[in-house]
């Protein structure tokens, strides 16, 4: 199952596996995601991937193998090919602040010269009605 035809309750949770594998993840968000395991069986497949790729890496970590496991390059690679929310929430904006998106820069500037001026024309007009009084 790709990540497009995941519930977006297993992506989030799948996404969150690297961390809880680590140790990263206490508490409750850490309650709700092994809860998750519990019921969802391609979760539950990811998280014993994670599990073995966390222990490969712990493994190189204790001692220096003449090679690394077979698996671990295969299950590095799928890593960078998913990318986790921060990725997914950056991409309509990437690239308007250095102006590889001149369309969304002109966007974003427009709305905040908007908001500026507007914000400067009620002070000024609220100086004016305090004049008055």
């Amino acid at each position: 199952m790709s990540d497009e035809e995941l519930p977006r309750f297993c992506s989030e949770a799948q996404s969150q596996l690297p961390a809880l594998a680590s140790g990263e993840l206490t508490g409750w968000p850490a309650r709700v995601v092994k809860a998750h395991l519990r019921h969802c069986e391609s979760c539950q497949a990811e998280w014993e991937r994670q599990e073995s790729l966390a222990a490969g890496l712990e493994a190189m970590r204790e001692g220096s193998p003449e090679s690394p496991p077979e698996e671990l390059l295969g299950d590095l690679l799928a890593l960078t090919d998913k990318p986790g929310i921060r990725e997914r929430v950056a991409v309509p904006t990437r690239g308007a602040v250095s102006g590889a998106r001149p369309g969304l820069s002109v966007a974003f500037l427009t709305a905040g010269a908007v908001a500026s001026t507007t914000l400067g024309w009620a002070a000024w007009k609220g100086f004016q009605r305090l004049r008055r009084n």
